[in-house]
């Protein structure tokens, strides 16, 4: 595994201009951080396929692009984004976008387990267009969300006021044989204020409780909820919700002290955050997670890390900077076989 360091370390690791350089009029965050060294490849067996959210990829319009990229950096399978521009369908043309789109990406030899779609309940614009053409398509999991708390209003009454919402999505998602994975998100939304429900874990599992995990389930967010679920509560958690997580995104971060004197998040690349990963993924291990599993590289700031139309740091610098993710997660994935919780 990479060693961990802090974000002053990480922060300084290039040479000459340094992080600096990204505040310079014209310069990029690629500037000042260069690309990963090329890493031994990693052996093992992987228990799981691991894909790319495609939102980073947003730059690349044509599908068999988008596959090649993919594929060229090591990852099984892709998981599109149906939503409105710049995302790779948009939700309103679904029916008519999304089988071509997948049928290329397939051609040439990558996956599609799931969608990430604009969909919070049954009652979403598009929702049951989206969901038959996905499960026309053999795709079966798409990310859900999100429910958000109204601030200064008592907690438990709008928990209550979501779960006849979950019923009825779920009810929707057997009808196609689909499964709703909700996004965790933790604490407050670093760029809107936002609460989401998911946080503590404990209120999103009171929403789904009685609900059945085949058609609503959770997508856990390694940085969400580590960041959340500090000394090792997290762990709790991913174990309390084991038979809802039916999906699993990747992402590392450490604690950043904001101006407001909040904490957010200041994402990193995977291995060198508070996550744990090797264990995170023994725990998985032990839970029998069996779903679909991402990076989410949003550590690289540019419009690729955004999930821009248009790239402005290199190329080269976005594929070995996905494809270090990908090493590294698949080398916690292996050590996770042996790794004693």
């Amino acid at each position: 595994m990479a060693r961990m360091f802090n974000r002053r370390e990480f922060m300084l690791r290039g040479a000459g201009a340094g992080v600096a350089a990204a505040a310079l009029p014209g310069s990029s965050y690629a500037d000042a951080v260069p690309p990963p060294a090329a890493s031994t490849p990693v052996t093992g067996a992987m228990p799981w396929k691991i894909d790319i959210y495609s939102k980073h990829l947003q730059f690349l319009r044509d599908p068999h692009e988008v596959a090649l990229a993919a594929k060229s950096m090591g990852y099984d399978g892709l998981d599109i984004t149906v939503r409105p521009y710049p995302g790779h369908i948009d939700p309103a043309r679904v029916k008519q976008d999304l089988p071509p789109f997948v049928q290329a990406v397939r051609s040439n030899g990558v996956e599609v387990h799931m969608v990430t779609a604009p969909i919070a309940d049954a009652d979403s614009p598009h929702a049951e267009e989206i969901l038959e053409t996905a499960a026309s398509l053999g795709i079966h999991s798409y990310w859900w969300g999100s429910f958000q708390y109204v601030k200064g209003q008592p907690i438990l009454p709008q928990l209550e006021a979501m779960r006849p919402r979950v019923a009825k999505l779920a009810r929707l998602n057997e009808k196609y044989g689909m499964t709703a994975m909700y996004h965790c998100f933790g604490g407050e939304h670093t760029v809107n204020d936002k609460v989401f429900v998911s946080g503590p874990m404990w209120d999103l599992l009171y929403v789904l409780k009685d609900q059945d995990p085949r058609f609503v389930g959770i997508q856990w967010d390694s940085c969400h909820m580590t960041n959340a679920g500090g000394m090792r509560t997290w762990e709790l958690n991913l174990r309390t919700a084991g038979p809802y997580i039916r999906g699993v995104s990747w992402k590392d971060s450490l604690p950043e002290k904001a101006a407001d004197g909040r904490w957010l998040p200041h994402y990193l690349p995977l291995g060198h955050g508070n996550v744990e990963l090797t264990r995170a993924n023994a725990v998985l291990r032990e839970i029998g997670f069996n779903g679909p599993v991402e990076i989410q590289p949003e550590h690289m700031k540019g419009a690729a890390g955004d999930g821009k139309d248009k790239l402005v740091e290199s190329r080269e610098w976005v594929s070995a900077t996905m494809t270090e993710d990908l090493r590294t997660l698949r080398a916690a994935i292996v050590e996770s076989e042996t790794y004693k919780l």
